[in-house]
């Protein structure tokens, strides 16, 4: 992409005070803080293209006059699927954060370029620190927004209780329901952007299990690399839950899943993609 080409990213909340969400730190900030080409949108400031990262703004996607993206992290058409689908066609492309999303909206929108563009980690953020795994595991951790603790780790609490482990949630808001972890040593430690990853480094095991709800196939696999670039494995099912508890089972996952993400999952790689769009979408402008 050109260097004098620059490309505003209107986030989900794009004023005011306001909570982060996980999808806007990574897919927007991490963007901005890697790329020249890329900024947080300004008012009155003159842009070649636009980003609209879960933002709906129909008003300047209909008023801006250059290549706009939308940018689907989450299946918001289940909110209302008459006024995504309207918005997305007014979009010159669609980027997708998983590939379930890039699927779907592939299918509905056939006549729309689709991308999928991965969730990706600003390495630059990370602590000096690899987690060392020498004894059994003792420590596992949830993190997320509360309302999806209670769908993704209920069926889990038997289990985490009768292998004598500590839980932590490290959430917007403690768990709701006390009694379900009655017998389970837990804490809760309110989620701070900032903190997360050194927070998680207390881990031995973080968890992110495959809920049956529809809804999560939807969502992308950022908790997963994230658990990978610090050294920790990832629980997805019950069964590695158990596999985990050794050391040696832990040290042989993260070996292998470290220089995954290395490869794979480095944010300059979305630079890369979004400028290869942009630059697609302005050739045939």
């Amino acid at each position: 992409m050109p260097t004098n080409l620059k490309i505003g990213i209107i986030p989900f909340k794009p004023a005011g005070n306001y909570k982060m969400p996980g999808s806007t730190f990574l897919r927007a900030v991490g963007l901005v803080n890697n790329s020249e080409n890329y900024e947080i949108w300004k008012h009155a400031r003159k842009y070649d293209g636009l980003i609209f990262q879960k933002n709906y703004w129909t008003e300047m996607m209909k008023l801006f006059n250059g290549p706009k993206i939308l940018d689907v992290s989450d299946p918001d058409w289940v909110k209302n699927a008459s006024d995504f689908f309207k918005f997305a066609n007014m979009a010159d492309a669609i980027t997708c954060s998983s590939p379930a999303l890039t699927e779907f909206v592939t299918n509905v929108l056939s006549r729309k370029p689709v991308f999928h563009v991965p969730d990706r980690l600003d390495f630059n953020l990370f602590p000096n620190y690899i987690k060392r795994h020498t004894h059994p595991a003792k420590k596992v951790i949830w993190f997320g927004y509360i309302h999806n603790a209670h769908v993704a780790l209920k069926p889990w609490l038997t289990v985490i209780k009768s292998l004598n482990l500590t839980l932590e949630i490290i959430s917007d808001k403690d768990y709701n329901n006390q009694s379900e972890l009655v017998g389970i040593e837990y804490l809760w430690t309110k989620y701070e952007q900032s903190l997360i990853y050194q927070q998680l480094c207390d881990a031995d095991i973080i968890l992110n299990p495959k809920a049956s709800k529809a809804f999560f196939k939807y969502k992308s696999n950022n908790k997963t690399i994230i658990g990978w670039n610090l050294g920790i494995p990832v629980a997805e099912t019950l069964e590695d839950l158990t596999r985990f508890l050794d050391p040696l089972e832990r040290r042989k996952e993260i070996l292998v899943k470290k220089i995954l993400v290395e490869q794979e999952y480095n944010i300059k790689q979305s630079v890369v993609e979004y400028d290869q769009i942009f630059n697609k979408l302005l050739s045939n402008s």
